[in-house]
């Protein structure tokens, strides 16, 4: 007969550590349910993640335990709880009598002593114990696997062997280990002045206190003998308070916790109500729906049936469907205004060439439906039609559909279904960007952080050198339907979090702006762009011949011939060979980067060439050759970027695969690279920049005077801050410098930098900073506002209420000042991409329920770039200017600059 198994919960343990895990949760009527939430997903994890013969809840007894009377002062420095904890706990501890579940507890004794009791009743029971706690003190229970510790939140299984790593000794030990280091939290005593690793050694070299004090004269070195000494009585009072009470009771009838596998939610459903439990209600409404469209659904296959089976917790579960009778009675019973959570998997990540393997849906945060459309390998099962797929993937799309990363997901589907876009309610990855810019928001990463859920990995699912094709339907019906309900589950947090950091400003922001946006993007990425790879040929040729020429004198210059591309090489012969001032070297040499070579520039006459020869590698390796293979490859020689919403932290987007963002604009190398770049036959390119766009935004946030008069005033606000700094007369010769200014204040240019940019001292650099401040006075007050903002309250924000957080509390100095730094950029250049992303969604818009003859094709920076047919241009870049300058009224006009072109070179 299999050995049984007892668990029990740590019951005050786990609701504190659920309570400070999760957010702070409250329901409409302002009830605190950060607890019971946790605790909620808790219960709904029991019966996957602890099934067991026996459960049992220990619980504290109220008043002071027995410890109390060994010491008055065991636990005296605790500080109460917080209010919000102490409303939900007795709510909590009723549920778990409501659900039919046992909880065991004895005046005098703490909830530790419940569960040493328990365990050695069941130890003389021969049952296995598993003890749901993450506190220390329950170690010294730990015996090999038939007394194991489980964490509530990772699942991690702590043995004999986990205690040893991470304490040093072994769980018998563990009583004496906390005798000597003692317990502040606790106001356990301890022998002061001995650590963790004094104890280890001690415990390693006598095997436990008394043999310790027997042979007290072996303790080296003396002082720590002495403090044993001194310390004696506090050591065995700390071993008393420490050691748990394991006979509180002479007998426990375990049928009495007998584990029940009854649905525990549907006693307590009026209490999920008013606690507003909507992610189990869902389910327990959804679970029904399911059931009732069963008697429907046509027999299933075996592989299918035995997934449903699965399905009993609200942690989630798998459902394969497998047959096209299946997934449309499934898709005809989710209610029409249902959010449904969807995915697919592929054979690659390239829509242009790689294909749909099945796709996965989930509207209820317990179930998530895997469907296969073509797995291919030996003995494949069954699988669904693509005329079924695209009929449900359809019908799916007609609900409030949500996705992670899911402009992903639509290249694939709007492919699969033929047709040019699908509406999607909101996106995961976008709403993770918004809460917190700088976390990771990869969805594994956030369903550990957010749900405390580890997910199947891709890496563990799919082997290397194979596609998703090849893995076998049941093992992609984990992963994949795991994926469909961890987004729906990670909706509903970051929807709360949005909330309560933002407000309704920031749902709006994401549900008005950001997810239309994702749309607009989608659209430019399928255009592409052309490109003429016949000119880029011809200056491949040319750069080419150039950085062989570069090398060659290089070469001549330094008297040796190295690797000019490897760092290490590089090092050596500048500073040992050429023998160049240097920083100090580091394991891996010495430092070659552009900042040390431009301060080489006068060192040595092959300095100069060596920066030119970087500058036509990069052009080469990086641009020009990647290029011409990317538009070889597409039949229409067009290249697609990939745009990434999320990529930076003030909102500007970035590009990939390729990335055409950061090509070279300020030299001629990289306007050649633009040049290729082209319209069609018949066709045109339009160019439209925003003006001064920052400083325009300055202007509006600080509403100094001078500026917003200058700015209405058509004024070339350059000239205005150049008079205002060097007088009438150098004004024209120093606009430049005055340009500088302008924009460097707005990203925290201190006197060093302006000094180190201009070429002039800090002296100077200081005295034109102050005229800049003098000049328009309310400037300088508003940057101070934005830091002081961003200290107090921990965030900024754009136009939009887009907000960015900044931990200034555990940063250090040097952080705090790049913080200070980016907390002014952010204002700026996020509201920038604020704007910029207003007036793409409008015209786009505009371009498709107009169904005008162009398309917008890329977005760098403060820049839109369309295609459109020749004879329409100018009609089409009057209008598309006339939407970016009228986005948003502000305090002063947008400006923008529009040019049109046969190539993108000439669009400046």
């Amino acid at each position: 007969m299999a050995q049984k198994t007892v668990t029990v919960i740590d019951t005050f343990g786990f609701f504190f550590r659920s309570f400070y895990a999760l957010p702070p949760l409250s329901n409409k009527h302002g009830f605190p349910t950060g607890l019971l939430t946790g605790f909620i997903n808790f219960i709904a994890s029991l019966h996957k993640d602890h099934s067991s013969d026996y459960l049992i809840f220990a619980l504290d007894a109220k008043g002071p335990s027995f410890r109390a009377e060994i010491d008055p002062l065991y636990k005296a420095n605790r500080s109460p709880a917080p209010e919000e904890l102490t409303k939900q706990l007795p709510v909590a501890i009723e549920w778990i009598d409501k659900m039919g579940y046992k909880s065991l507890s004895q005046s005098g004794y703490e909830a530790d002593d419940m569960i040493a009791s328990v365990v050695r009743q069941a130890r003389a029971h021969g049952y296995l114990v598993r003890v749901v706690s993450h506190d220390k003190d329950l170690y010294q229970l730990i015996d090999d696997d038939r007394v194991v510790l489980v964490d509530a939140i990772s699942k991690k299984v702590m043995n004999e062997r986990h205690c040893d790593e991470k304490y040093g000794v072994h769980p018998r030990q563990f009583i004496d280990y906390q005798s000597l280091i003692g317990d502040t939290a606790d106001n356990v005593p301890g022998v002061k002045g001995i650590g963790k690793v004094t104890a280890q050694k001690l415990l390693s070299q006598f095997g436990t206190l008394d043999a310790m004090y027997e042979r007290l004269d072996e303790v080296n070195p003396p002082r720590i003998r002495g403090l044993l000494e001194t310390y004696r009585e506090d050591a065995f009072r700390s071993r008393e308070l420490v050691r748990l009470k394991d006979d509180v009771f002479e007998t426990l009838d375990f049928e009495s916790f007998a584990m029940h596998f009854d649905n525990p939610f549907l006693p307590i459903y009026d209490d999920l109500v008013h606690y507003e439990m909507n992610a189990v209600l869902r389910t327990l409404k959804a679970k029904a729906l399911f059931e009732e469209s069963q008697p429907s659904v046509s027999p299933m296959s075996e592989s299918a049936k035995n997934n449903v089976i699965q399905c009993e917790t609200t942690e989630g579960c798998s459902i394969l469907i497998d047959t096209d009778e299946a997934l449309e009675a499934l898709i005809a019973s989710i209610p029409h205004d249902a959010a449904v959570a969807f995915d697919t998997e592929t054979t690659g990540l390239d829509a242009g060439i790689d294909h749909l393997v099945g796709f996965s849906f989930s509207f209820n945060a317990n179930e998530g439906y895997y469907v296969p459309l073509a797995h291919s390998y030996l003995g494949v099962g069954n699988q669904v039609s693509a005329e079924a797929a695209k009929k449900a993937i359809t019908a799916i799309f007609t609900r409030p559909v949500i996705g992670h990363n899911i402009k992903f997901d639509l290249h694939f589907v709007t492919r699969f279904l033929g047709v040019e876009r699908l509406n999607i309610h909101a996106d995961t990855m976008v709403m993770a960007w918004l809460t917190d810019s700088a976390r990771s928001l990869a969805m594994d990463n956030l369903s550990q952080s957010l749900l405390h859920h580890e997910m199947i990995h891709f890496k563990d699912t799919v082997k290397k050198g194979e596609s998703f094709a090849s893995v076998a339907i049941e093992d992609a019906c984990k992963y994949a339907g795991e994926d469909a309900y961890i987004t729906y589950r990670l909706y509903e947090v970051l929807r709360e979090q949005l909330l309560l950091k933002g407000g309704q400003e920031a749902l709006d922001e994401a549900f008005e702006v950001e997810f239309p946006f994702t749309l607009t993007l989608l659209g430019m990425e399928r255009e592409g762009i052309a490109v003429d790879t016949a000119v880029l040929e011809v200056f491949k040729k040319e750069v080419a011949h150039e950085i062989a020429s570069l090398s060659e004198q290089i070469y001549t210059d330094c008297g040796t011939v190295f690797n000019l591309n490897s760092p290490k090489q590089l090092g050596v012969v500048l500073f040992e060979t050429l023998g160049l001032p240097h920083s100090k070297k580091t394991k891996t040499g010495y430092s070659t980067d552009e900042q040390v070579l431009e301060g080489l520039k006068n060192e040595h006459p092959m300095i100069p060439m060596l920066l030119q020869y970087r500058e036509y590698h990069k052009l080469y390796s990086t641009y020009i050759e990647p290029l011409i293979a990317l538009a070889q490859n597409d039949p229409s020689s067009r290249i697609y970027t990939s745009f990434v919403q999320t990529g930076t932290a003030t909102g500007r987007l970035s590009s990939k695969n390729p990335n055409l963002q950061n090509i070279p604009v300020k030299t001629a190398l990289g306007m050649r690279i633009r040049e290729a770049f082209v319209a069609p036959k018949g066709k045109k390119l339009i160019g439209i920049d925003y003006s001064q766009i920052e400083l325009r935004l300055l202007a509006h946030f600080s509403n100094d005077a001078v500026l917003v008069n200058a700015f209405n005033e058509g004024h070339d606000i350059h000239m205005q801050t150049a008079i205002a700094l060097f007088g009438e007369e150098d004004a024209p010769s120093k606009r430049n410098i005055a340009k500088t200014v302008n924009f460097g204040l707005l990203y925290g240019m201190g006197q060093k930098k302006l000094s180190d940019t201009l070429g002039i001292t800090t002296k100077e650099a200081k005295e034109i900073i102050e005229r800049y401040f003098e000049t328009f006075p309310s400037v300088k007050g508003y940057f101070s506002g934005i830091v002081v903002q961003a200290k107090e309250m921990g965030y900024v924000e754009t136009l939009l209420h887009r907000r960015r957080y900044f931990d200034f509390g555990s940063a250090t100095p040097m952080l705090k000042a790049a913080y200070e730094r980016e907390s002014v950029n952010t204002v700026f250049q996020g509201s920038a991409s604020d704007l910029i992303k207003l007036s793409m969604n409008k015209i786009d818009a505009m371009i498709r329920f107009e169904s005008l003859r162009a398309r917008m094709l890329l977005q760098i920076h403060d820049e839109l770039i369309f295609e459109v047919d020749a004879d329409m241009a100018e009609e089409y870049a009057a209008r598309f200017v006339d939407v970016m300058e009228s986005i948003m009224a502000l305090r002063i006009p947008l400006k923008t600059s529009m040019h049109i072109g046969n190539h993108w070179g000439e669009l400046k």
